[in-house]
């Protein structure tokens, strides 16, 4: 069934459907604000890390590299050890900016795909924020670029996770939007929390 539509869910319901995903798996999932894009990312790495044995490479753009670290760090259960994940080449964190357009785009993806076997992995997950194509006003690339891959492909291990702010969303045109969501499995939106 064609889903070519946006899914309106809460972070919980985001995670339960991600960690479910399967390999092949590339879906675009909407954020409204970095608290909930930090709470989506810190429970799906470990648990993917530790449960599922896969290398998860986190490409941020509206936050450092470092303070992704200190997210990860500071998640109280369980914690996770960033230096030992990253030592272990398990857990990758590189700037969005330098994964896409630095010397040697999608080097750390490349690298993860290389060594994930070797490592005794079962795949790799890339949560990858988006947010650098609208930053330099590259609406048009960006949808080129999505257009290119595939909905889903289960003849290599990897989840793609496309993220984009809400704010960098709703800049596409309408054509646009609806190019992006028909080359993804899913669009899943996060509703913003309502204070208590």
């Amino acid at each position: 069934m064609e889903e070519n539509t946006i899914t309106n869910c809460h972070v919980d319901d985001v995670l339960y459907q991600i960690n479910q995903a399967e390999y092949g798996a590339h879906y675009i999932i909407i954020y409204p604000d970095l608290d909930t894009l930090r709470e989506l990312y810190s429970n799906y790495t470990y648990k993917q890390i530790e449960e599922n044995s896969e290398i998860v490479l986190i490409n941020p753009f509206y936050e450092t590299t470092d303070s992704v670290r200190q997210v990860l760090s500071e998640k109280d259960n369980p914690t996770i050890n960033v230096s030992k994940y990253e030592k272990d080449q398990a857990l990758v964190i590189a700037d969005a900016l330098e994964e896409y357009f630095g010397q040697q785009p999608h080097m750390y993806l490349k690298r993860s795909l290389t060594n994930y076997t070797n490592m005794g992995k079962n795949g790799v997950s890339v949560l990858a924020d988006m947010g650098a194509y609208p930053h330099k006003s590259m609406y048009k690339d960006l949808v080129d670029y999505e257009s290119s891959l595939p909905k889903s492909d289960d003849s290599i291990a990897l989840k793609g996770f496309c993220l984009y702010h809400e704010k960098d969303f709703d800049k596409f045109s309408d054509e646009q939007k609806q190019k992006l969501i028909e080359h993804h499995g899913k669009t899943l939106k996060i509703a913003e929390a309502k204070p208590i």
